[in-house]
């Protein structure tokens, strides 16, 4: 949600003043403080993991000028010599065995600083002269195997690292094969006059193993039987580690663990077989969850309760049945930039009803049937021209169902999900008279998601990389007032760098509408009378399916669609304002009240930011960031001339239930629309500038961005 800029400039300016104060009466540090730290002379050692191993390191350019909160970095002479052996055993253990270091010199600038120089010399390295990879009596395809697992070959330069990690990799390449009583054995022989290692294995793959009895431990209320499903290892099958390693997995995802241990007995393999025993504690089964909270922002102050009740072994299934309720009132029309008292109370509810079967068909599938019943009001920025009293706000009845499958594969990477959906909207008013053609809107469609996850945490995400696509088709076969396709494809990556993190993200939208859009028409972006039923009901349909752009999860420089076509919409015209397109014709100007988010059939959105930490005992860290989008009218059409761009910083706390995060963007002069000084109306509504001057958008929201 948005958050008051007011209370959030305050503290922020508050917050700067205290720091600036500090800033101006700290104490210098007792130790001369490290600038820089170079390393000279090295060739073909990457540089990079070397720094970061040092205890000696450069004052971080952004965080040296807070005293007490982001420290400086210090020179002590004792911790300077430990690190040059440091660099000497780093060097070696890559396969330098002659490496020194030369010199250390400590070179003094400004008053109570240093930098430090350090010069070393790699020398030849010892490279692998010969390499026995112990092969010559295993089997053909297990022979295959291990030479794929192996990453040192002859010629290569012998590193320490490489040679631990191979017998590692051919040990669980055995253990995947069957044989999970084989012995890895490797040596190496050094001549560092001859600059060569003789690497030689030896590999004993012992009897093909099975698995023998899986017995379970630790299991009360729970029932043995799905459980055992889910596990899916059945005795007298051929062992294989990475099975276990997946079976655990699936236990810990079925949520009613608060442990899960899968561990094989390797003691006897004269017997062949390889018994398991499994060893979890039952967590919490049933919940109940009671709370609220409240929304203050661009669109509305609203106050909601939450109440839901969930039951993670329903009927003795380990089904997961749950039931969530929210009911809330919107006090209209306060809001941020509207503070006044409420003349009007729209009150909301939202409901779901879930249930999740794991081991459905089979093992690593999941079903799923969930049901929603909601009621809301549909509301805008309420425009300057236009009186509360006179604003028509329209509401819906909306259910929801949807019922499908959902496959894991490759270890819970890989994740399908096929579900077919229903959705009927049905409107009503809640102030003002209801626009004739308004209808009910009922959408039927089958859907498949499919979600490609390689990061290394889904929450502290540091690395790897995220691919998503959804794919729909609504309507003709499958019925409902609404036909069209919809693709919609995404890909996040995340790069470590220099403690902080970088992160990216790209997504397109395609819609590609059967029997409505003809409102979004490009070349008859007047030619329309909005109080004709036909056109009221293309623009409903639109408002359901059709993409929209902006937001604390999209452009964060813009509200909650802000970006892309805009114009009036006939079921939303203020009672007194003229909003006919003729006007446009012409060459009138609509009044603000009438400029509405149209939505769009093409979206593109990037976004760039860097994470980055702060060396405090709290779980905060810092964000500045970069994003851009467009939405046009067209199947098809991405635009580049047209970014929206916008830049900013944020602040993110830590919970268990993810970050709670503040971002402020900023959208950059002359670079909405390239060519253009201001933003063409059509083209995007940002909202009234905060305080007037700043051409930007404040978020509060749970969850990173992306």
């Amino acid at each position: 949600m948005a958050f008051a800029p007011n209370l959030s400039f305050a503290r922020t300016a508050l917050l700067g003043v205290a720091l600036l104060g500090a800033l101006g009466c700290r104490a210098r540090p007792p130790r001369p403080i490290v600038d820089d730290v170079r390393i000279e002379g090295l060739r073909d050692v990457d540089e990079k993991p070397l720094l970061e191993g040092l205890s000696t390191a450069a004052t971080p350019l952004l965080f040296g000028f807070i005293p007490g909160v982001l420290e400086y970095s210090t020179y002590d002479p004792n911790v300077l010599a430990r690190d040059l052996q440091r660099i000497e055993r780093y060097l070696r253990a890559r396969g330098y065995y002659e490496a020194k270091v030369w010199a250390a010199r400590v070179i003094r600038g400004a008053p109570n600083h240093v930098r430090v120089e350090i010069e070393v010399q790699e020398g030849e390295p010892v490279r692998v002269a010969r390499l026995d990879p112990g092969i010559g009596t295993l089997p053909f395809e297990v022979m295959l195997a291990v030479n794929e697992a192996r990453q040192m070959v002859e010629g290569a330069i012998f590193d320490e690292d490489v040679y631990e990690e191979d017998r590692v990799r051919i040990q669980r390449v055995l253990e995947d094969l069957g044989y999970a009583f084989a012995v890895v054995e490797q040596r190496a022989r050094i001549d560092i006059g001859q600059h060569a290692a003789h690497v030689e294995y030896d590999i004993t793959l012992g009897p093909l193993a099975r698995y023998g009895p899986v017995t379970f431990q630790g299991l009360g209320e729970i029932p043995e039987g799905p459980v055992r499903a889910t596990l899916d290892i059945e005795p007298g099958e051929v062992f294989s580690r990475t099975d276990l390693i997946e079976a655990e997995q699936a236990l810990v995802n079925l949520g009613i663990f608060s442990t899960v241990e899968v561990r094989p007995d390797l003691s006897r393999p004269e017997t062949e077989q390889v018994p398991v025993t499994v060893t979890v504690r039952e967590s919490a089964l049933r919940a109940v969850r009671l709370g609220g909270g409240a929304r203050f922002d661009v669109l509305r102050l609203s106050a909601h309760l939450e109440a839901g009740w969930e039951n993670k072994n329903f009927l003795g299934g380990i089904r997961r049945f749950s039931v969530d309720a929210r009911p809330g009132l919107t006090f209209f029309p306060t809001r941020i930039d509207r503070l006044e008292l409420w003349s009007a109370y729209l009150p909301e509810l939202r409901t779901r009803v879930a249930l999740r079967q794991p081991s459905f068909l089979e093992a690593r599938t999941t079903g799923i049937v969930s049901a929603e019943y909601n009621v809301y009001p549909l509301l805008y920025p309420l425009p300057e021209d236009v009186r509360p009293e006179d604003e028509r706000i329209i509401g819906y009845h909306e259910i929801r169902a949807s019922a499908g499958v959902e496959r894991t594969f490759f270890g819970h990477r890989l994740i399908v999900a096929p579900t077919y959906n229903l959705q009927a909207n049905y409107p009503f008013t809640y102030q003002s008279a209801e626009p004739t053609g308004l209808s009910s809107v009922q959408v039927s469609f089958p859907e498949l998601v499919t979600v490609l996850d390689l990061r290394d945490d889904p929450i502290e995400t540091r690395r790897g990389f995220y691919l998503s696509n959804s794919v729909q088709v609504a309507g003709y076969m499958f019925g409902g007032t609404v036909s069209d396709v919809s693709v919609r494809p995404e890909v996040r990556a995340y790069v470590p760098v220099d403690g902080a993190v970088l992160a990216t993200r790209l997504t397109f939208g395609l819609l590609f509408p059967g029997n409505y859009g003809e409102t979004l028409d490009p070349d008859q972006p007047t030619g329309f009378d909005i109080d004709d039923p036909a056109v009221i009901a293309d623009q409903q349909k639109l408002l359901f399916r059709a993409f929209y752009s902006g937001g604390p999860n999209s452009n964060r420089g813009y509200p909650y669609r802000g970006v892309g076509p805009h114009g009036p919409i006939g079921f939303l015209v203020p009672t007194g304002l003229d909003c006919r397109r003729e006007r446009l014709r012409e060459g009138e100007a609509l009044p603000p009240g009438c400029i509405r988010p149209l939505g769009g059939l093409s979206l593109w959105e990037a976004s760039v930011e860097v994470r980055f930490p702060f060396p405090l005992d709290a779980p905060l860290y810092g964000v500045v960031f970069a994003d851009a989008s467009d939405l046009t009218r067209s199947i098809g059409e991405i635009r580049l001339t047209v970014p929206h761009l916008s830049t900013g910083f944020g602040l993110r706390y830590l919970t268990p239930v993810g970050p709670i995060r503040l971002d402020i963007g900023y959208r950059v002069p002359g670079a909405q629309a390239f060519g253009k000084k201001t933003l063409p109306p059509e083209e995007g509504q940002p909202g009234a500038d905060i305080f007037g001057f700043f051409p930007g958008a404040v978020h509060l929201a749970i969850g990173e961005a992306f």
